[in-house]
């Protein structure tokens, strides 16, 4: 491998939703170690008190948190007016938050599951890249929105059907947010994942296995990272890796791309 990044995000502000664990404490710890102020969110206020507890001790930036169900609208409002209070102009906003459903089929899906993936998978993502680019063009910051999103938004098949679908609006909210905000300097992407290793994804091989006599929990996460084209599972801090670059100065020309990091997940 060739050259070695790093990055300075001092005095720039980001909100990162869902980030007391897994990809979104990734991206949340990444920023804070690059001396970024961070906004943590989650549900929990548990959660998000012990996660800003942790990364105050990361990094010359400010870290707050907000409680808050990014799928309940004015839940949302709060948080990202709560960011803007505290530091005034928020340039970065990571759209993470999101829930995995298990419907089965989509003949067993129910209207309330839909709504319950939708409402936090891609009406959260739409509504709070909304407020901030509102805050944004109102103040003259070219900042950047980034969403996540999945390879399963790129297949036509295969089990999740309900979080694939969700996955497919957020990538064409991406490309349309895109061409909208261009002309107020913002800059809109994604980064699709495929097999993370995080605690959903081992909750999910943990499921698979109490069915399964003949495979563990650990047998199954090896099957996934073998059939990953670079043959390991991916990381929080892969993740994290792709944001930083999306939202520095380097990747300035770059908007209304979706950023496959996927250990080549996604050729399949």
């Amino acid at each position: 491998m060739g050259g070695h990044a790093s990055y300075d995000y001092a005095g720039e502000s980001a909100i990162v939703t869902g980030s007391t664990k897994g990809i979104g404490k990734g991206i949340a710890t990444a920023l804070a170690e690059a001396d970024a102020n961070v906004v943590i969110n989650s549900r929990s206020a548990e959660n998000v008190e012990k996660t800003v507890s942790t990364l105050s001790r990361v990094g010359n930036g400010r870290i707050t948190g907000v409680p808050a169900d990014v799928g309940r609208p004015a839940e949302l409002e709060r948080l990202v007016e709560h960011a803007i209070d505290e530091f005034e102009e928020i340039s970065l906003l990571v759209n993470n938050a999101a829930v995995w459903p298990r419907e089965g089929s989509m003949l067993e899906a129910s209207l309330e599951d839909w709504d319950y993936t939708m409402d936090i998978n891609v009406r959260a993502q739409f509504y709070g890249s909304h407020l901030v680019a509102k805050h944004m063009a109102h103040n003259d910051i070219q900042g950047c929105i980034i969403n996540h999103t999945s390879q399963t938004g790129d297949r036509r098949t295969g089990d999740r059907g309900l979080y694939g679908i969700s996955k497919t609006a957020i990538n064409g909210l991406t490309w349309r947010m895109a061409i909208n905000l261009a002309q107020y300097g913002i800059r809109v992407n994604a980064i699709s994942t495929d097999v993370t290793d995080t605690f959903q994804l081992r909750h999910e091989a943990e499921l698979l296995a109490e069915d399964d006599e003949e495979r563990t929990k650990a047998d199954i996460l090896q099957e996934w990272a073998d059939r990953t084209p670079l043959g390991r599972l991916g990381t929080p801090e892969d993740l994290a890796h792709a944001v930083l670059f999306l939202a520095s100065d380097k990747a300035s020309y770059v908007t209304g791309s979706i950023l496959r990091v996927s250990g080549g997940g996604n050729l399949k």
